[in-house]
């Protein structure tokens, strides 16, 4: 096997570890396995939690196991959002063209390699809090969010659905206020950040910078490899912040196929 060969097998190999980290490290309330897809349920707020995730290819027609789908989601009163990777085959997403359903919200998956970016140590002023958040932190998370008050306890039962090594983080204004927060779970040697924000009058201060860089050096000090995380492809000012902390591998991309309607 050439050099060119074995790095592909091998991205693909990483690629495939990052997306069961991702899913594993924002879990979804429940969960139906259907012939190599997942379908996942939470309330119905979100796509990331209310989607079709396809794991393998599997043996049934796809025109039987679109209408499976469609129909799970039509007795749960919702759409069918089907979630798309641009490492699978493209089959599914152009019969769901073909349908009407539209391309939604492109996201890529950017990996942080310890072994070419070793993470500096965690940086003063933030707050650590493992396992599962405090009441102030997921005040902060809605606050910061813009999610009403009804949100609440969908983020929390969802962060208690969470069973990975777990953290979160948290910087404080002058106030006494939490001003930034971000969230990180450990899976197969490789820590995901996730829920990264900070309130908007403390922006471009490096405070999610902290956040994410304490979360890094926190799981390095627990084994970890590598870190991963999910952004909007249109984000840029995000993207560029996480390729200066060291996320500098893009694995690959995903974006919705969703209901016209």
């Amino acid at each position: 096997m050439d050099a060119i060969a074995g790095t592909a097998i091998n991205s693909a190999m990483l690629a495939a570890r990052v997306e069961e980290t991702c899913l594993n490290a924002w879990p979804a309330l429940q969960e139906v396995h259907y012939d190599g897809w997942l379908l996942r349920l939470a309330d119905g707020k979100t796509r990331r939690t209310n989607s079709v995730n396809i794991l393998r290819d599997g043996t049934r027609p796809l025109d039987e196991k679109i209408a499976f789908c469609e129909d799970f989601y039509r007795r749960h009163a919702l759409p069918a959002h089907f979630r798309i990777l641009s490492t699978q085959d493209r089959a599914l997403d152009r019969e769901l063209a073909r349908r009407g359903y539209v391309f939604a919200d492109e996201t890529v998956t950017l990996f942080m390699d310890f072994n070419e970016h070793p993470p500096r140590a965690s940086s003063d002023g933030v707050e650590l809090k493992e396992t599962a958040p405090t009441r102030e932190w997921v005040d902060a998370r809605l606050a910061i969010s813009g999610n009403p008050s009804q949100s609440r306890r969908k983020l929390e039962k969802i962060l208690q659905q969470l069973s990975l090594p777990a953290v979160f983080a948290a910087v404080r204004g002058p106030s006494g206020q939490i001003d930034a927060i971000a969230k990180g779970a450990i899976h197969d040697g490789t820590v995901c950040v996730n829920l990264v924000a900070t309130r908007e009058s403390e922006r471009r201060k490096g405070l999610s910078d902290a956040c994410v860089s304490a979360i890094i050096d926190w799981a390095r000090q627990r084994g970890t490899q590598g870190a991963c995380l999910q952004v909007v492809a249109a984000n840029s000012p995000a993207i560029r912040l996480y390729n200066k902390l060291g996320f500098t591998h893009e694995l690959y991309r995903y974006h919705y196929r969703s209901p016209s309607a």
